[in-house]
């Protein structure tokens, strides 16, 4: 049964994939669904990835453990599921992309089906009617943003260094050796500025007269812009993975962050490429009129792995302002996918 799984088929624009991926779902054939009734074994409510597990029969009959991937928690709440969704011992009937080696017995989820009638979709139900939230536009980028899924290939996730960037000898000794498997998020080590920037997770903004504080709903990252060029911080923070960051509006539209003092960081600048505390960013953030989206770019400069600096882009528009829930990271849960992916 061939159908084009729901929800993944996302276009590449600017964005460099290697810059935001987790791990890989090229494992997955989403050009093909299947169905499995059987019983839950297994329900793990974790970040970065909610995993189940049912033992179900195969296409040939025989009885067989299923391990099934969905979205983060997050991702999970937004389409109605919560930590006791699932039972152990429930019966229940799942839909999904298989991997390609289909000894391993592995899903990605589309959606489960419960005994009371009940479809949860993992990755959202783009042909159901929805009603819209009130969404509050932005006048000072402030609220809660949403990374906008168009500009990135979910599919194409967990790469290598972007081709398209100019390394140094070190920079290219280190991509000879990558290894997707060698992800420092399997650890749940922070990935740190820039690349929180450009991550599929909610993020909210906070605008004071003296800072603006940036919360991302990934490995729970907070970061503070300082808006006052002599704010005391700007020469007493201590090196870390978010950097120092001091910005300014070029308009009421237009902001530019600065950022370096930063921490030597394992694949600090993209997949496969680390950063060192040479390091520096550029980020340039872009208010629609409406209030509605923002565009952004950020350049990286490191001396030590990149002979050129590397530019990345993308778009942000406004979700519904809420408070971000704070759920840790479980490297458990992180690296769940190298059981059957070995």
């Amino acid at each position: 049964m061939k159908k084009i799984l729901f929800g993944l088929a996302f276009s590449l624009s600017l964005l460099t994939n290697a810059a935001i991926a987790h791990h890989s779902r090229a494992n997955f054939d989403s050009d093909t669904v299947i169905e499995l009734t059987g019983t839950v074994v297994d329900y793990s409510w974790r970040n970065p990835h909610v995993y189940m597990q049912i033992e179900a029969l195969d296409s040939a009959g025989v009885m067989q453990s299923w391990l099934i991937e969905s979205h983060s928690v997050t991702g999970m709440r937004g389409n109605g599921w919560d930590g006791e969704t699932l039972q152990i011992g429930e019966h229940i009937s799942i839909s999904g992309s298989p991997d390609f080696n289909a000894d391993k017995h592995f899903v990605l989820l589309n959606y489960v089906d419960k005994t009371d009638g009940q479809r949860l979709y993992a990755f959202g139900n783009r042909n159901a009617p929805r009603t819209q939230p009130l969404i509050e536009p932005s006048e000072d980028f402030s609220g809660t943003w949403a990374f906008d899924l168009r500009s990135f290939d979910i599919r194409a996730a967990g790469g290598g260094p972007p081709a398209d960037w100019s390394y140094t000898e070190a920079g290219l000794e280190m991509g000879a050796q990558f290894h997707v498997n060698e992800n420092p998020e399997l650890e749940c080590l922070h990935i740190g500025v820039p690349r929180i920037v450009a991550y599929p997770y909610g993020m909210n903004w906070e605008r004071q007269d003296d800072r603006i504080l940036i919360h991302k709903e990934h490995l729970d990252e907070k970061r503070t812009v300082w808006l006052d060029a002599n704010a005391e911080a700007l020469t007493t923070e201590a090196p870390s993975y978010t950097g120092t960051s001091y910005g300014y509006f070029e308009s009421d539209n237009h902001l530019v962050i600065e950022t370096n003092n930063f921490l030597p960081t394992k694949w600090g600048s993209a997949n496969g490429v680390n950063s060192s505390d040479q390091k520096s960013v550029v980020e340039h953030y872009w208010l629609a009129d409406d209030g509605m989206s923002k565009s952004f770019s950020f350049t990286i400069t490191d001396p030590l792995y990149l002979t050129e600096p590397a530019t990345v882009s993308g778009n942000f528009n406004k979700a519904q302002n809420r408070d971000l829930i704070e759920t840790a990271c479980d490297p458990a849960a992180a690296s769940r996918h190298l059981t059957v992916e070995q």
